[in-house]
């Protein structure tokens, strides 16, 4: 039986117009509607296809037909919005196609139709600028092919006010279709968020409600003195764009429509009632004797008791969704006893297992370096005959493997670097270089839809697929910004997102992560210490906070380079030298500055920092200035230490000249060096328990007769 339905209660919007011609149709400019349509694309998909889904910051169905499945997606946002594809028939087209075949009708010759109904479902013309402006009439629920509407349902706010009206078509041999119209915006869709539940009124003054599928269903509780409510689309409709809040406090009975769907849709509102704060909350159980789809209309209609079946009926408390967290399995108990000890992939330089990134100019050799190191992790456990260093650091004796994804090089010219870095044939399963050029193009792991960065199904697929390496040691991606979509640099939320995803995938890998990206311009000022390295890292301070680790490299001085090279070769050019650093690290690392020199051999930057230490002990003036200034700091009863909270390099601002710029180990070794050849001695002083103090032989501290002076600081000393 079809509703009566009471016209004209909420539509002053202007009409359909006109050319002027009597019984003519609107002139339309398709571009404003596509524009239309596009800017409500989520909306127009969910009435076309209301079987599909949104993953990913796209839309999945099965086919244009309206079955379930993923085969065939949609654009949402960008140039490509509204275009679809079907990956099962090889089919796609754009919006206004896509519409002509949800509905049986062909654009090329039908196209005024499709267009027709497109500007009904819209409630507005869309008038090119030559058409002139009709007079003011009410608008009335769209006519068309679908016939008059079946039936109407107001939703209301809490107060009475009427907020949306929902019409039900049900055509000649097609599926029932439903079409709401916004009040507040006046205009045929639903609310994008806060959908309202169906009878807010009633809602808001019972105690106990029932939650059914579709407004009719609910409609038929309700005349039977039932407080029933649903949301709107029902089982169609998205959970998460509902208000579910009015439910706070209610005890609510979901009595679902008997089939899978009917159970589903139970289930996810459920949870969507006590994530509100319903007091309590139960899925009634259909009949066993009762036909499939049968629902709370059907037992109006089969005369059922209704108190007496909701007072008896079986029902089950739904499974709660199962916790992302369960904070009981992360109290103080795990962390009792020893500490599991570090692991390092580069020895006191780079941890295993966690994300960062290595930072440089353009053209300075970061890839090559990344894809030396993944080299020398392939080749770990051989008998290799070149130093398993890296970054500054060796190498633990651990074998492993790793991969690389090479934006920028194609298969060619990865294929001439490893010709020249790789000093013997390591086993061809423990290094895995993927040249994107050659394998698809670019791979964005993060994009940026309507509700801001997601992970890609790229992602999705890489990190599965780095899950099945059982001894996977390090990943690489060369360069960063090819594979976040969206400004990188400039948006905080992508790159948090990204390196969160870097995050997961070396937890859940034991394997460090790495990227590499650029510096920002610099405006032709010059990089000098680490601070100023780790400022200069493009993008935002998210980005670089994100990972856990970053590495840079900064080319030296003209003026120093020549000296570097003059010292220890090769001859001095541009782009030969470089310093580099632990920039940022979220644990103890070594941060001392390092000296890479270019090989003219491979172009691979070679670390030289112990050739410039070895070139400094060699100097008499670098050794007798230390020497001095230990002679000088045990008179004045504050004596240094070779480490700890008095040691050389953490009271470095002490020391004279160049030794002040010299890193921590540098100063170790220079200190060793004086220590081996007896210029210096360790001693113990009055009040101290440990051999740690330095002075030169002869000293008062070495005779054990020298008092610390009061206000020095020494953790074990005593004042004078």
């Amino acid at each position: 039986m079809k509703t009566d339905i009471t016209m004209m209660d909420f539509n002053d919007a202007a009409p359909q117009g006109s050319d002027g011609l009597p019984g003519s149709r609107p002139t339309l400019d398709t571009e404003a509607v596509k524009a239309s349509l596009l800017g409500r694309i989520e909306d127009v998909l969910s009435f076309l296809l209301p079987a599909g889904k949104i993953r990913h910051g796209k839309f999945h169905i099965g086919d244009v037909h309206g079955n379930p499945g993923d085969s065939m997606e949609v654009e949402l946002t960008g140039d490509k919005a509204g275009v679809w594809f079907d990956h099962a028939t090889g089919e796609g087209g754009d919006i206004f196609n896509l519409w002509a075949l949800t509905k049986g009708l062909d654009t090329t010759t039908q196209f005024p139709q499709v267009m027709e109904e497109i500007q009904g479902w819209l409630g507005e013309p869309a008038r090119s600028p030559r058409q002139l402006s009709p007079s003011p009439s009410r608008q009335e629920p769209p006519m068309d092919e679908l016939g008059p509407p079946t039936g109407k349902w107001d939703y209301h706010h809490q107060d009475g006010t009427l907020l949306v009206c929902v019409y039900r078509y049900d055509p000649p041999e097609q599926k029932k279709q439903f079409r709401p119209w916004d009040v507040k915006t006046r205009k045929w869709q639903a609310p994008s968020n806060n959908r309202p539940l169906y009878n807010l009124p009633g809602i808001m003054s019972a105690r106990h409600v029932v939650l059914v599928e579709g407004e009719k269903t609910a409609e038929s509780l309700i005349k039977n003195g039932i407080v029933a409510t649903t949301s709107m689309h029902g089982s169609n409709g998205p959970i998460e764009k509902t208000d579910w809040s009015p439910l706070a406090g209610k005890h609510v009975t979901i009595w679902p429509d008997k089939d899978k769907a009917g159970w589903d849709y139970a289930e996810a509102v459920a949870d969507a009632a006590r994530a509100a704060g319903a007091g309590a909350v139960s899925i009634l159980i259909p009949p066993d004797d009762k036909p499939a789809k049968w629902d709370a209309a059907d037992a109006v209609a089969d005369g059922v008791n209704l108190h007496g079946f909701l007072a008896s009926a079986k029902r089950q408390e739904p499974p709660r969704k199962k916790r992302r967290i369960n904070l009981k399995e992360w109290t103080y108990d795990r962390y009792k006893g020893p500490p599991p000890k570090r692991k390092w992939l580069i020895d006191n330089i780079l941890p295993l297992g966690v994300p960062g990134m290595v930072a440089a100019i353009g053209g300075a050799g970061k890839s090559m370096l990344l894809m030396d190191l993944a080299i020398k992790v392939a080749l770990t456990e051989t008998d290799s005959p070149i130093p398993m260093e890296a970054l500054g650091g060796p190498l633990t004796p651990i074998a492993g493997t790793a991969v690389i994804f090479t934006a920028e090089d194609d298969e060619e010219e990865v294929h001439r670097r490893l010709d020249a870095l790789v000093p013997q044939e390591p086993d061809p399963e423990k290094l895995i270089v993927v040249p994107l050029p050659n394998a698809g193009g670019a791979m964005p792991l993060v994009g940026v839809g309507r509700d801001g960065p997601y992970f890609t199904d790229e992602y999705h697929e890489i990190r599965e697929e780095l899950l099945e390496i059982p001894d996977l040691r390090l990943v690489v991606f060369d360069p960063l910004q090819n594979f976040a979509g969206g400004d990188i640099n400039s948006d905080p939320a992508v790159g948090a997102l990204f390196f969160a995803g870097m995050g997961r995938i070396a937890a859940e890998t034991k394997a460090t992560t790495l990227v590499s990206h650029h510096f920002r311009k610099s405006g032709g000022k010059a990089i000098t210490t680490a601070s100023e390295a780790r400022e200069s890292i493009r993008g935002t301070t998210a980005l670089v906070d994100g990972g856990r680790w970053s590495y840079a490299l900064w080319d030296m001085e003209p003026d120093e380079a020549r000296k570097v090279c003059k010292q220890i070769g090769p001859r001095y050019d541009r782009d030969t030298a470089y310093r580099s650093a632990v920039v940022k690290s979220n644990w103890p690392v070594d941060k001392g500055l390092r000296v890479f020199i270019r090989s003219l051999s491979t172009g691979l930057l070679i670390d030289r920092t112990v050739d410039i230490q070895l070139v400094d002990t060699e100097r008499p003036d670098i050794l007798n200035d230390l020497v001095a200034q230990v002679v000088k700091a045990s008179k004045n009863g504050q004596p240094f230490t070779r480490t700890g909270g008095n040691g050389l390099f953490e009271r470095r601002s002490e020391l004279p000249g160049e030794l002040a710029t010299f890193p921590k180990r540098r100063l170790w070794e220079l200190a060793d060096t004086l220590l081996d050849s007896g210029r210096l001695v360790q001693c113990v002083a009055q009040g101290s328990k440990l051999k740690q103090w330095l002075d030169v032989p002869g000293g008062d501290f070495a005779k054990g007769v020298g008092q610390f002076e009061f206000g020095s600081g020494p953790e074990t000393g005593q004042s004078k």
